[in-house]
Order: C-alpha cells, then sequence, then structure tokens
C-alpha cells in the first residue's frame, strides 16, 4: 500500500512538475501596447535636461515601478528593453499635417535610435523621426537596461540648434498596457567658459599648409599628430573638445562653422559672414582630422597671403595647442609630366562578405618617406591621385571623404554606381588611408583586389607609389613574429652549405623537437607584410639584385643573382651564384619560418665566397684562455651550435 501511495505520489508530482514546465514555455512577455491612447499611465516623470551646442548628455529612465507593476523579471524586461522604450513620432501618411503626432509609437528597436526634428513654435513638441534637414537632436547607442532598473539614452544637439532653444518631448516606457510618461523638457544654454590661463596646456605644436585660391570652403584636411595631443592629453577623441579663444581669452566652444571657426587672417575669432575676407578651421570628432579652408573670391592666390590662428584641444583643465599657418596660393594645375620617385607595397585583409562599407581604419603609409622622395617643401602636402581605365590621372573624389575614390576589380577610378566599382580608399589626416571598404555583403572568400594609388606632389610631378593588394577572407589572419635574427649567408659557384643553428628560432615557435614538423615551412617575402611558401622541390628559389624571387624555371630567372634555400638534412643555408657578382658585393633578404601561426623572421646578408674566405673580417679573440666564442666575439657556452672560435681556432659546432 505505501508503495502504491508513493507511485502515485511521484506521479502527481510528475504531473505537476510537467504542468509547471509548460506553463514556463508557454509564457510570453506581455506585448507594449504602442497606441498612446490606450495606455493605462501608472506614473508621470518630470525631466529637465540641459545641453550646450556641441556636449548632449545621458538621461537615466528608472522603471522600477513600471517593472513591480507588469510583474515581470528584471532579465526578462531587460531582455525587451527595446519593446519597452517607446517616442512619439510623426504620421507619415500623405494625408496627415505637419507636425502631427501619430497614433502609434516609436520603439527603440525598429530603429535603435531616434533623430528630432523641431515642431512649430506654439507646440514647441519634437518628436522622433528619420533624418532630415534641420534635424535638431538625436540619441545615440543601443539602450540596455541596468541591474537597478534605470534604462539610460543619449540626448545631444545637431544641425542648426541655437542657445536659448527649448523643446518638449515625451517618452512612454510600456508593459502591455502599463506605461510610465516620462514628460522631457530640453534645452539648449551655453558653456561656461574658462579662462586659458585657469588652464594647463599640455602640449603644442605648429601645422604648415597651404590652400590653393579655388579651393574656398572646400578646404583640404591637413596633416597632424592627433595621437601625440591625445597621448599629451591622457584622453581619448571622445573625450576632447575642439575650442578657441574669444576676446577675453576665454576658451569658446561655441562655433562659427560648422564643425570649428571662422577666423579673421590674424586668428581672430569671427562669425560666418559672407563675403569677409575670413577663413576657417574644423575638427572630424569622429576621426580627428582638421580641415581648413578660405572664404571663396576673396583672396587672390598671389602667394602673399598668409592665415594665421590657434585652436585648442581641451579635456578638462588641461588642454593641447595647435597653431595653424595657411598660405593662400595660386591654382597648381595637375602636373604634365608624373615622376615616380619611390614606392612601397601595402598588403590588407577584409572579412569575405562583411555587411559593413567601411572594412578597415587606420592603415598607414611611410608619409614622411614619401614627402622626402617627392621633394615637398613648407606647406606643402601630398594628394592623392588614381587613374582612369585609359591610364590618365585623376585626383577626383568619388566618396563622401575629399581624396577619396571608388575602384574597379582591376584598380582603377570610377565614380560609385558605375559598373565594376568594388572598394573604395578614403584619406584621413593628410597622409593617412584613413579607411578602406566595399560594397557590403560582396567579395566571397579568395576575392583579391591588386593596383596602385599615388601621393603626388603637384609642385613638381614628383610621385609616390602604394602598390597594394587586398585579400577577402573568412578569418583575419594574426600572424606573430616571435623572433628575429641576422645572420650571413655564403654563396659559391659550384654551392656551399652555411651552417645555422635554428635551435633559437624551434624554441620560440614551441617546436620541441629538433627536427622541423611537416606543417613548418620555410617562407619568402611575397607582398609587403605577406610571406608565400618555398616551391615543393626543396630547391628553393633565385633572387635579383633587389632580392625579389623568381621560379627557377621561368624567364625571370635570367635575372637573378643567386640561389638560397635552408637545407634541413646539412643544417644550413645552400647558397650558389647564379651569375658571376664582385667580392665586395653584398645583398640583403629576408626568410621566415613559420609554424601554427607564428614567424621567425631571418635577415640574412647574402656574401661571395665561403666561411673560410670571410674569416679575416671576423675579430677574433685573441687570447688562448679555452673560452668559446660566436663570431661577434660573444661568450658562449657549450650548449651552442654553429660557427666557433676557441683558443683563436674557428671550428663548426654541431
Amino acid at each position: 500500500m505505501m508503495k502504491n501511495i508513493s507511485r502515485r505520489a511521484i506521479a502527481l508530482w510528475a504531473m505537476i512538475s510537467c504542468m509547471v514546465s509548460v506553463s514556463q514555455l508557454a509564457y510570453a512577455f506581455p506585448t507594449p501596447t504602442t497606441n498612446h491612447k490606450n495606455l493605462n499611465i501608472i506614473e508621470e516623470v518630470q525631466i529637465n535636461h540641459s545641453m550646450t551646442l556641441n556636449e548632449g548628455g545621458w538621461i537615466a529612465f528608472d522603471l522600477t515601478n513600471l517593472i513591480e507593476k507588469a510583474g515581470v523579471t528584471y532579465t526578462d524586461a531587460a531582455e525587451n528593453i527595446g519593446k519597452i522604450m517607446n517616442f512619439w513620432q510623426y504620421d507619415h501618411s500623405e494625408s496627415a499635417e505637419d507636425y502631427y503626432v501619430a497614433d502609434e509609437l516609436w520603439p527603440m528597436e525598429t530603429w535603435g535610435y531616434w533623430w528630432f526634428n523641431f515642431a512649430d513654435d506654439e507646440k514647441t513638441t519634437f518628436v522622433a523621426d528619420q533624418w532630415s534637414e534641420g534635424s535638431w537632436g538625436w540619441t545615440g547607442g543601443d539602450v540596455t537596461l541596468g541591474t537597478d532598473s534605470v534604462c539610460w539614452i543619449f540626448l545631444g544637439p545637431y544641425g542648426g540648434a541655437e542657445i536659448g532653444q527649448k523643446a518638449h518631448s515625451k517618452l512612454y516606457a510600456v508593459i502591455g498596457e502599463d506605461a510610465i510618461q516620462f514628460n522631457i523638457d530640453a534645452e539648449i544654454i551655453a558653456q561656461p567658459m574658462r579662462k586659458l590661463s585657469e588652464c594647463t596646456i599640455q602640449g603644442e605644436t605648429t601645422i604648415y599648409t597651404n590652400n590653393q585660391v579655388s579651393n574656398g570652403w572646400n578646404g583640404r584636411p591637413v596633416r597632424w599628430g592627433l595621437q601625440e595631443a591625445l597621448d599629451s592629453l591622457g584622453c581619448g577623441l571622445v573625450d576632447v573638445q575642439f575650442m578657441m579663444l574669444d576676446a577675453d581669452s576665454c576658451l569658446n566652444p561655441n562655433y562659427t562653422a560648422t564643425a570649428g571657426f571662422w577666423m579673421e587672417p590674424d586668428g581672430t575669432l569671427s562669425e560666418y559672414i559672407q563675403g569677409s575676407k575670413t577663413w576657417f578651421v574644423e575638427f572630424n570628432s569622429s576621426n580627428g582630422n582638421l580641415n581648413v579652408g578660405h572664404m571663396p573670391n576673396m583672396f587672390t592666390g598671389d602667394g602673399t597671403e598668409v592665415c594665421q590662428g590657434t585652436v585648442y584641444l581641451t579635456f578638462y583643465d588641461d588642454i593641447y595647442k595647435i597653431n595653424i599657418v595657411m598660405d593662400v596660393i595660386p591654382d597648381r594645375q595637375a602636373p604634365t609630366e608624373f615622376i615616380e620617385k619611390g614606392r612601397e607595397e601595402l598588403y590588407l585583409q577584409g572579412l569575405a562578405n562583411h555587411n559593413d562599407w567601411s572594412v578597415g581604419y587606420n592603415v598607414q603609409i611611410d608619409y614622411e618617406r614619401a614627402a622626402e622622395l617627392t621633394e615637398c617643401m613648407r606647406g606643402d602636402d601630398l594628394v592623392l591621385y588614381a587613374k582612369y581605365p585609359d591610364g590618365t590621372w585623376t585626383k577626383e573624389t568619388s566618396t563622401t571623404v575629399p581624396y577619396g575614390f571608388w575602384l574597379t576589380n582591376e584598380g582603377k577610378f570610377c565614380w560609385y554606381g558605375n559598373e565594376g566599382y568594388s572598394y573604395f580608399f578614403e584619406n584621413v589626416n593628410g597622409g593617412l588611408i584613413g579607411n578602406w571598404g566595399h560594397i557590403p555583403g560582396a567579395d566571397d572568400p579568395g576575392t583579391s583586389y591588386r593596383g596602385e594609388f599615388y601621393y603626388v606632389n603637384e609642385a613638381n610631378g614628383y610621385y609616390y607609389t602604394v602598390d597594394y593588394l587586398i585579400d577577402f577572407v573568412e578569418e583575419i589572419a594574426e600572424n606573430t613574429v616571435v623572433g628575429e635574427d641576422s645572420i650571413t649567408v655564403f654563396v659559391s659557384a659550384e654551392g656551399y652549405i652555411t651552417p645555422v643553428d635554428i635551435t633559437p628560432a624551434l624554441t620560440a615557435l614551441g617546436i620541441e623537437d629538433s627536427e622541423l614538423p611537416e606543417d613548418a615551412q620555410w617562407l619568402v617575402p611575397s607582398f609587403a607584410t605577406l610571406y608565400a611558401p618555398i616551391n615543393d622541390t626543396g630547391e628553393g628559389y633565385v633572387y635579383d639584385a633587389n632580392g625579389n624571387t623568381c621560379n627557377m624555371d621561368t624567364e625571370e630567372a635570367a635575372n637573378a643573382v643567386y640561389r638560397l634555400y635552408y637545407h634541413a638534412d646539412e643544417a644550413g643555408f645552400y647558397g650558389e651564384e647564379w651569375a658571376d657578382f664582385a667580392a665586395d658585393t653584398r645583398y640583403s633578404i629576408k626568410q621566415a619560418l613559420a609554424y601554427n601561426g607564428k614567424y621567425y623572421i631571418y635577415h640574412i646578408t647574402v656574401a661571395p665566397g665561403t666561411i673560410a674566405d670571410d674569416i679575416t673580417e671576423v675579430t677574433t679573440p685573441a687570447q688562448a684562455d679555452g673560452i668559446l666564442y660566436n663570431l661577434n666575439g660573444q661568450r658562449v657556452d657549450d650548449s651552442y651550435r654553429g660557427i666557433a672560435i676557441k683558443n683563436g681556432k674557428v671550428f663548426i659546432q654541431k
């Protein structure tokens, strides 16, 4: 009997458990009512929000009472916060009157953020809408719910906002039919001014630039040391403000240009006045670009007009001083003759089928070398050029950023939307490729683009070539250099083995055995930072005088000077003359030993002859002290493997 009761109890408990489980599985979060006329307002909260022209702020929305009233858990509320938070929105129907507030609210999850447009003077109500001209403010970032049941949303100014403007809006937090109505009164206020004397100058720079007279207010990006400024201030780009001194020597954050300040030629702060002989400096807060330009048709461009002024990056009471000297110069026509003065290779990887326009940022070339080789003078910056498919040169921009362009699969300039356009480069900070990208969702794994673009000194036609290769991959390869070594390898007409102990490389690569595993590879420079495996025959490549490799069986091999590869059986590098070269000739190349995503780089000096021939170049210890030395005269112990010196005698210790 007891057993039967136990069995029934167990069965009953199982049934109850199943019922609970089914109930739990069937639970659905109460769908928020989106018609504000049908809401049960359980609480009204007044929020007063002040912001400056350049800075917004975070607003706290406490949802504690709503969550308790609705009887939902914090976890459920947090997971559905995008449905809970709702703004008023415009009625987008054709029959709707201007500024008519729609019955249906706009939940956060449908857009991710809201733009707000001004309503008329009587209503002074702003409602959520997509961006348009005249937008007043916006909220940014994903909405999240803190563990204290407080939701934070950012509201900041945009566009034509002016100090003293006020506006009103409503936000509803909704669960089911229950809602909290937040009444928001926002106001644009003047930012408190600080005297320059009250702040600490942490760094200073002077920038020289030229602006052609016809550029006018298009302006041009100025190359400058953004990172040095941020390091001096001890903050990031998002933390700084861009300011200028007013007549009272106060740091003024109120822009008179789109994102900066108009000035007199002597640097005095000015308003925008059509037809005035003024110039401007603007700061791009998203990438740190400085852009300078001038009022059109007010400068002669005779080469004698110089504008100079000072702007500041500020972080609380710390400031970085930026002096700018801009020469307004005559227009320069595109050079009639282009002369290459140098080049470099650029290798990039992008994620295949990446769904964003932008793929990579802050890709940098050796701008200083480019400027030196092209003989840039004071104030001159190099101008980014590309070539049309017919080979003609152009500096036209086909992107939203000055000095940027779309390119075809063959690496030629084209306009956005033209047949064959695939990817783009955009120049930032005057000498950086600030951004590159492609059509979202395009470029399958294995897609590659190869081309060139050029940095041109328009004063003399000298240019610097950037030879680039882009590979689209499923996963970005992060090859790590774990060590480097410099060695000398000898070549002879008959072929010669230079003993090289690769134990340090094996240790650095995490290879425990003294022999190379099958998946370890010797690589040779193929393109920029890209290395390629040595051919399967194990006999290596032949090299020309510039260190370029080519297959021995091709016509290019006729220009080769020597052959070089690592001979595992002989534990050394095999070197063979491919052509005669003088006894005092030296060549420099690199090879890499790669294993499991790690590189060990060998910087190799190639010399004719043998170790015995070259031993006179080694300074050997004269003393017969029985101590072991390497070729550099450094003391080593008995574990050392390679060319060694002991008691003045040279030998190979294996």
